[in-house]
C-alpha cells in the first residue's frame, strides 16, 4: 500500500481505534452505518481488510439508511458491496433516530456503531473519536475511526488500493445525498472544445474540505 507518510499515520490510528473497538465490543453488538458514500465504504474495506481475525465478512452487520429518494446508482452500488465483500447489508427507511430505535428493539445485543463521519461534517466539528448518542436517542456508542481524514485522504485510500465506489463521483458528485438535495458539485463543471458542459470526477475537487457539500440543495 503506497501511501504519503501523513495518510499512513492515519491509517494506523485508525485500525488502533478498531481494534479497541472490537475489544471492547463483540462483532454482534456493532453495526456499521453504510450508505454508499465515499468515507463509510473506505471503512468497510479497512474493517475487511485490516482485522481479519477480528470480524468476518458474515458477522459483519451493516445497516442502508435507505432515503425517501436514492439515486439509482447509489442502490447499485450497495448491491455490488453486497457481493463485493461478501457481506449482508440490511435496508431500512425512517428517521435516524425511528431507525435506531427499530435496530436496539430488535437486537438488544446492540451496543455500538461504526460511523464514516468526518470532522468537516455537518455538526461532526467537536465530536469525539468514540462518543455516546445524545440523551433522548437509543443508547450507542458512536465510532468514528475515520473523523481525522480529509476529503484527499479518502481518495487517496481509495485510489492507492482500487476501492470501488459509486458512479455518482465519476460524474461530479462530491457528497451524496438523494435525488431532492443533491446535484453536481458547481465547482467541478467544466465547457469542453465543442462547448459541451461536463464535470470533472469528485476526485479533482479543489479545497474539497471546504467545498465538498457545494452540490448540496
Amino acid at each position: 500500500m503506497n501511501l504519503k507518510a501523513e495518510l499512513q499515520i492515519k491509517l494506523e490510528q485508525t485500525i488502533q481505534l478498531l481494534k479497541l473497538a472490537y475489544a471492547t465490543y463483540k462483532p454482534e453488538e456493532i453495526f456499521l452505518s453504510f450508505n454508499g458514500g465515499k468515507d463509510c465504504t473506505v471503512l468497510l474495506d479497512i474493517i475487511l481488510k485490516m482485522l481479519p481475525t477480528a470480524v468476518s465478512s458474515n458477522d459483519l452487520q451493516c445497516v442502508y439508511m435507505q432515503p425517501k429518494e436514492p439515486f439509482e446508482e447509489v442502490e447499485e452500488f450497495i448491491d455490488h458491496c453486497r457481493k463485493h465483500y461478501g457481506i449482508k447489508i440490511r435496508a431500512m427507511r425512517g428517521s435516524i433516530k425511528t431507525i435506531l430505535e427499530k435496530i436496539c428493539d430488535e437486537n438488544g445485543d446492540i451496543k455500538a456503531c461504526f460511523m464514516g463521519s468526518r470532522r468537516t461534517d455537518p455538526y461532526c466539528g467537536n465530536l469525539k473519536l468514540m462518543q455516546e448518542t445524545d440523551p433522548g436517542w437509543p443508547k450507542l456508542m458512536r465510532i468514528s475511526p475515520l473523523l481525522d481524514w480529509n476529503c484527499s485522504d479518502i481518495w487517496e485510500y481509495i485510489r492507492q488500493n482500487e476501492v470501488p465506489y459509486c458512479s455518482l463521483y465519476d460524474r461530479g458528485y462530491t457528497s451524496i445525498g438523494d435525488k431532492t438535495n443533491t446535484i453536481p458539485n458547481p465547482n467541478l463543471k467544466c465547457t469542453g472544445k465543442a462547448g459541451e458542459l461536463f464535470y470533472l470526477p469528485a476526485y479533482h475537487l479543489r479545497d474539497a474540505d471546504k467545498f465538498e457539500r457545494a452540490g448540496r440543495l
